[in-house]
This record gives structure tokens, sequence and C-alpha cells, in this order.
């Protein structure tokens, strides 16, 4: 692993990700009941999304360990009243649970070190890649994707720290 990416990132800190595009970084979001999508889901609050109009929320990335090419953190929201852990549903969604027990680390796969942080692939404990389900179109007009890693378009996404 590169020895610059090593040095920023080899640490728990806090961070914001964002989904990856062509031309531009898309937020993350985290669920409400009242989303409603196009094929027939309504999700409960705090699943992990791509898409809205707010920045991403603030993330905590707790550092695990590594290998030479992957990074591993527990990866928690703070407070509402506390840290919420990013897990996965038995139909491979990601979510943030406070009642369940989630004990699998999640893997950083850097890709490249830029100015706006480390562009990446995010993994499940198993190394599946998160893929995004695009929802078409929102009710709300915005694009918004579910976030998987057992179906849906392969993605790389932007961790930028805070300073």
């Amino acid at each position: 692993m590169d020895e610059d990416i090593q040095a920023a990132f080899a640490m728990s800190f806090r961070a914001r990700l964002y989904l990856r595009a062509v031309d531009r970084y898309i937020p993350l979001r985290l669920s409400r009941g009242s989303d409603k999508f196009s094929w027939g889901i309504t999700p409960e609050d705090d699943w992990l999304q791509a898409g809205g109009r707010q920045d991403s929320p603030v993330m905590d990335f707790h550092y695990h360990s590594q290998t030479d090419d992957r990074l591993h953190y527990h990866i928690s929201v703070p407070g509402r009243p506390q840290a919420k852990t990013l897990g996965i549903s038995r139909n491979g969604y990601l979510g943030f649970y406070w009642h369940a027990d989630v004990t699998d680390y999640w893997k950083i796969e850097p890709l490249e070190l830029t100015d706006e942080g480390l562009v990446c692939h995010l993994r499940d404990h198993r190394g599946y890649r998160v893929g995004a389900l695009e929802d078409t179109p929102h009710r709300n007009g915005d694009w918004v994707a579910l976030l998987n890693v057992e179906e849906g378009q392969v993605c790389t996404f932007l961790l930028a720290p805070l300073d």
C-alpha cells in the first residue's frame, strides 16, 4: 500500500463518504420511513443511499486493521442518542444499526489519493464491493440509489476526511 495513503488513513478519523460519478461526487444520505421508491419499497430509517440534496452525513471510521491492499474499519454515525454502526441486511443492503450487534468490519480498497481525499472501493468483510441500485425516478425528482453488496452497479467512492 502507498505510504502516503497509509500515513493518512491507517488510523481512526471522522469523514464524509461520496459516490463518485463521472463529473462529480454524489452525497450519501440516510433513508427515512417517508421515502417511497418507484419499485414499491418503503424503507425504514437509516438505510444508506446515494443521492439527494444535502451533504453526506459525518461518519466515524474506527480503524481495525489492514492488509497489503485494504484498510479495515468499523463505520458509524455519531449520536442520536448513541452511535449507529454500518451493517448489512439479509438482502445485502447497507444500513446503520443500534439495536443489532454489528461485529464485521468494512474494507476500504484504495484506488487513488487526490486533493479531495481517497478514491476507493467500499467492500464488506467478505470482500464484496458495494453497488448502487438506482431508483428512477425517485418520487421527489432527485436521483437516488440504494447501496447493496450483492447486486447493483459497482461504485467507487470518495472518502473525504474532515479537518
